[in-house]
């Protein structure tokens, strides 16, 4: 239901920051390879894990208003039309060294993508929001 696909559309502002708090906004980050696959996809109340690609098992959990706010505020300071530009810092995943990752934003009706790169090496615009993302379900 909020898989992202292939294709990618623009952010339709002429500012780089959107008022976030009135639009409905998903945040997924999602890794795979041949034999891994992981996707996190945040929404204002809830927090759902996958581990498997058919999607069977999702464990789901209340995210905190926090938690959520903390989220918000590391998107704030994205230049999301940069987003899909992106340059990842490594390439193991050339090589089965990593899995590809790559961060969906959901906003508005728009879906942005960035480019992939490798699970847990993000391009350094967006490091501090994935790392936070991958720290929710320790948290």
């Amino acid at each position: 239901m909020i898989t992202s696909c292939n294709s990618t559309k623009t952010v339709h502002s002429n500012n780089s920051t959107v008022d976030l708090e009135k639009h409905p906004t998903v945040l997924t980050y999602s890794a795979f390879s041949r034999g891994f696959f992981e996707e996190l996809i945040i929404t204002k109340t809830n927090f759902t894990v996958y581990k498997d690609y058919e999607k069977l098992n999702p464990v789901s959990k209340k995210i905190t208003p926090k938690k959520w706010e903390d989220c918000l505020n590391l998107l704030r300071q994205l230049n999301l039309k940069n987003l899909p530009n992106l340059k990842s810092p490594t390439n193991r995943r050339q090589f089965d060294g990593a899995a590809f990752a790559q961060l969906t934003v959901i906003q508005n009706g728009d879906t942005i993508q960035s480019s992939r790169f490798d699970h847990k090496s993000p391009p350094e615009e967006i490091k501090p929001l994935v790392e936070y993302i991958l720290s929710i379900p320790e948290k």
